[in-house]
């Protein structure tokens, strides 16, 4: 199968959570090709097994004027549609870029996330007639959706999103029937994130958590709760690995907590790098404002590392509240705090937390469990 995906940076500094699964995919000798709708760190491209094609950012007259000799009706009856959702001047560089994608013979076209490059893989459609189909995460879905949201779920053929809250909660916004979205979890290689053999841990008790720097994230809860810990002499470090527009402010934040000898921002790491911190990290937090369900978490379950996570949308979809981790109210710092240290006293438990983290991560958050059914999804006919 020969597949179109829909991304808006690709590759990125950090990694994203369609990359695994265009790996997986690619593995199995399906034929990828990824559209990057605004650009990406080019530099890492010689080392994907499949092509990347950068939608130019200038109108080329030349790429248009050859599209309407080659297709002439097709073209001026599109044009009006790509007008319609992306203005004239924009309408004009996607079309300049139209020729090279056609270039790439293409069963259907798939985007993650539902913004701009979802739209844009959704009107290629239109214009090749190739089946489309997207899945939908969490803040494009919930917090900050677009105003063409809703066309994107109806004509996606299927629309998947990452967990059942999301579904339930875009079938009540938009007035749409359960058979119109489906959910299909993302996954990750349980081989590859596993606990091992010799755990070589730190005398001191090392938090970690993986995630961007934004408001959204609320890091500053996390470094608040770590000021807690600080007052009541509890041995500890905290590191957190993530970039974003929020590293001044917290990096302040962590100066005037008067917590810098005992929490670090590391900036991004890569995958392998992240599995070394996890490899001797004691609990693993995550205190989100909003989520999808992160990639980070199921990395941590798979390694054993017990999660404690903000109990919002569809985290509790993979931790177990007291039986596979800890879920508490979101921007809680003494909550936060109250867990982590429950957790400092009692290694038994992060124990008991982490091993039956791991089975639920295999059972359900298995990228090749996953993958075989988001093929099913794509080839069933049934969208």
């Amino acid at each position: 199968m020969h597949l179109l995906y829909f991304l808006n940076f690709y590759p990125t500094k950090h990694k994203i959570v369609s990359h695994d699964e265009m790996l997986e995919m690619s593995r199995r000798g399906h034929n990828i090709t990824v559209i990057a709708v605004w650009g990406g760190k080019k530099s890492k491209i010689n080392d994907l097994p499949f092509n990347v094609i950068y939608l130019t950012n200038k109108i080329r007259i030349f790429s248009i004027t050859y599209l309407l000799f080659k297709q002439p009706v097709k073209i001026i009856n599109h044009f009006p549609i790509l007008k319609k959702y992306l203005g004239f001047q924009d309408a004009l560089k996607y079309l300049s870029s139209y020729h090279v994608i056609l270039k790439n013979k293409t069963d259907r076209i798939h985007a993650h996330f539902a913004n701009n490059a979802a739209l844009k893989g959704y009107l290629f459609s239109k214009f090749t007639n190739m089946p489309f189909s997207c899945t939908g995460h969490g803040s494009e879905l919930l917090l900050y959706p677009e105003p063409y949201l809703k066309e994107l779920i109806t004509n996606a053929k299927p629309f998947i999103t990452i967990s059942n809250y999301n579904k339930k909660r875009l079938i009540e916004k938009y007035n749409l029937s359960s058979d119109q979205i489906v959910v299909n979890y993302c996954g990750i290689d349980t081989d590859y994130f596993k606990k091992p053999e010799k755990r070589e841990k730190p005398d001191y008790f090392s938090i970690l958590s993986v995630t961007a720097l934004k408001k959204v994230k609320g890091v500053t809860y996390l470094i608040e709760a770590c000021r807690l810990l600080k007052e009541q002499y509890i041995s500890f470090t905290c590191q957190i690995i993530g970039g974003g527009s929020e590293y001044d402010s917290l990096f302040n934040l962590i100066q005037e907590s008067g917590i810098e000898d005992c929490t670090t921002l590391l900036g991004i790491k890569t995958q392998s790098e992240i599995r070394e911190y996890l490899s001797i990290s004691d609990v693993f937090v995550l205190p989100s404002i909003s989520e999808g369900i992160p990639v980070a978490v199921m990395e941590a379950m798979a390694m054993e590392v017990p999660v404690i996570a903000s109990n919002i949308t569809g985290l509790p979809e993979i931790i177990e509240d007291g039986i596979s981790g800890y879920l508490v109210p979101p921007k809680d710092p003494q909550a936060l705090a109250g867990k982590i240290i429950e957790l400092y006293k009692n290694p038994g438990l992060c124990e008991k937390f982490g091993q039956t983290a791991r089975k639920t991560v295999k059972e359900k958050f298995n990228l090749t469990k996953n993958t075989d059914n988001f093929i099913k999804l794509i080839t069933s006919g049934n969208y």
